[in-house]
């Protein structure tokens, strides 16, 4: 799929009508995902797990810990449901404090969102400590402010629906007014699964090889839309959704 064909906005899929706009965070707000897949490449080998670069991707992003932490209880026998996280988080963090940046062009989609009075949330994989650094790190915090749901609020991650669920009904909004903006092919599925549309984003740094053929996979799972910049997403947003 070419460049021009991932920022289509034709009026063929299922409109945004101004309800409520739910954000992945990695990958999404922000340019994390490098970072937290060589880091837990990192973390497995130290578990005695280790996997492919390629694979790391595939099977873990946009899943919650419990993802890898079974891998390595499926090829060690070891239960490090206790000890994957500070071991992980140490590593993580360190390097979140000099690597870790915003995506370019959140800032002004966000603007635009409030401007026109959309609700918006952060509904993430991620823990509430992993998005509590990230908020501080990016200086994105203000922004979502009482809004920020995380994995560790549900019993099932992505891709079950359970988070997007949960996150429709803390914002007031029934699934179909809402719109999941995801990185991730678990994303995806997790949205269609709760019965929420999805535009797909493949602007982030883990897929800066891997475009053409991550657009394919979002919008194989489901994605209605696939974005490579933040700019043609507010352009959606600005003019021809709202």
């Amino acid at each position: 799929m070419t460049s021009d064909q991932a920022a289509d906005f034709s009026s063929d899929l299922r409109p945004f009508s101004g309800g409520a706009v739910l954000f992945d965070c990695d990958g999404v707000l922000v340019n994390s995902e490098p970072i937290s897949l060589s880091t837990l490449g990192d973390v497995l080998r130290h578990f005695g797990a280790p996997l492919s670069a390629q694979d790391i991707a595939t099977r873990f992003t946009g899943r919650s810990s419990a993802a890898p932490i079974r891998h390595i209880h499926d090829t060690t026998g070891q239960d490090v449901s206790a000890s994957f996280k500070p071991v992980f988080y140490d590593r993580l963090f360190a390097r979140y404090q000099t690597e870790l940046h915003k995506i370019n062009g959140i800032d002004a989609v966000l603007h635009t969102l409030r401007d026109r009075g959309t609700a918006f949330c952060i509904s993430s994989s991620s823990s509430v400590a992993r998005l509590e650094v990230t908020m501080e790190v990016t200086g994105l915090g203000h922004w979502f402010e009482g809004r920020v749901y995380s994995a560790d609020f549900v019993a099932n991650g992505k891709p079950a629906p359970d988070l997007f669920l949960f996150a429709a009904e803390k914002m007031g909004f029934a699934p179909d007014q809402c719109l999941v903006i995801e990185d991730s092919v678990a994303g995806v599925q997790a949205a269609v699964a709760a019965g929420i549309a999805c535009w797909g984003f493949v602007g982030g740094g883990h897929y800066e090889d891997d475009r053409d053929q991550a657009t394919d996979r979002l919008i194989a799972a489901g994605a209605g839309r696939v974005f490579r910049t933040m700019d043609d997403i507010n352009v959606a947003f600005a003019g021809t959704m709202l």
